[in-house]
């Protein structure tokens, strides 16, 4: 069961009910519900997700746990393409993170809610000083560490985004959505100077979601800057026969980062990539 959730879903699991409840059995049981949903992570999980969580609010306005969720699974409908109005929707979830932060302030996973979110709004600087809030609280947090790195790595600091990256991965191994932050250590070791290391990090992204093409975009990326061309090559086949994702994860990266993202584009182009 631990190496199959999110392990901070089971820390909140084995809190006594009245530090985890507001007193609204049924809106405590849609948060429940929607976590199931949030991490079996696909499109309709996390809309439905959201739906439940949206309801839960609704219920008990007062429960923070259903407002940080509502901005968890909004940034995360938004990050990965999902959202039919992308800009409408993060609002919604930075809206209900800082709500969960008033609502409780202790609560590690209201500020992180807020950094993530503040990634997709494309402000990086205030997902960092949510992640060290969220630090603060609770030093062995990983989602705080890990968000911590992305508002780094998005704001443009390479080099400074490893360490929490690699200290958050370190302490939660087993979250099914790691690919993507093995993915972003992988483009801060790629952009910190560090090929080798990047490209461990972007095979242990593959190992755990082999068929999201971000990547292999990565993967292609590491192999050029080694000078392996035929393996850069071969990521562009497998590329070439997947689903176009529907959305682009790294969208704020890029656009904080433009020589970062032509970068990039010349890496895969040297693959033999065409967009």
């Amino acid at each position: 069961m631990a190496g199959a959730i999110e392990p901070e879903l089971l820390k909140t699991e084995s809190l006594p009910a009245a530090a985890r409840s507001s007193g609204n059995a049924t809106a405590w049981d849609l948060v429940r519900q929607g976590t199931w949903h949030f991490h079996h992570v696909g499109r309709q999980t996390h809309l439905s997700a959201r739906r439940l969580f949206r309801e839960a609010c609704r219920l008990d306005p007062e429960l923070a746990e259903a407002h940080l969720w509502l901005g968890r699974v909004s940034a995360g409908i938004v990050a990965y393409g999902w959202s039919d109005e992308p800009q409408r929707d993060i609002r919604e979830g930075l809206d209900a993170a800082l709500k969960a932060v008033r609502l409780d302030e202790k609560n590690p996973y209201s500020h992180y809610a807020l950094a993530i979110c503040s990634i997709y709004a494309n402000a990086p600087e205030q997902a960092i000083l949510a992640a060290e809030k969220a630090i603060e609280i609770s030093p062995s947090f990983a989602l705080g560490h890990l968000v911590m790195g992305m508002g780094q790595l998005f704001r443009g600091s390479a080099s400074e985004a490893i360490a929490p990256l690699e200290h958050g991965l370190m302490l939660n191994p087993y979250d099914p959505q790691n690919f993507v932050w093995f993915n972003i250590l992988a483009l801060a070791y790629l952009f910190g100077g560090q090929a080798s290391e990047a490209l461990a990090a972007a095979i242990k992204a593959r190992k755990i979601a082999p068929a999201w093409r971000p990547t292999h975009e990565t993967l292609a990326c590491c192999y050029v800057s080694l000078g392996r061309l035929p393996e850069a090559g071969s990521c562009v086949e497998l590329m070439r026969e997947m689903e176009n994702p529907s959305g682009d994860a790294l969208a704020p990266f890029r656009l904080r980062n433009p020589h970062w993202a032509d970068e990039m584009a010349h890496l895969l182009k040297k693959a033999g990539w065409q967009r």
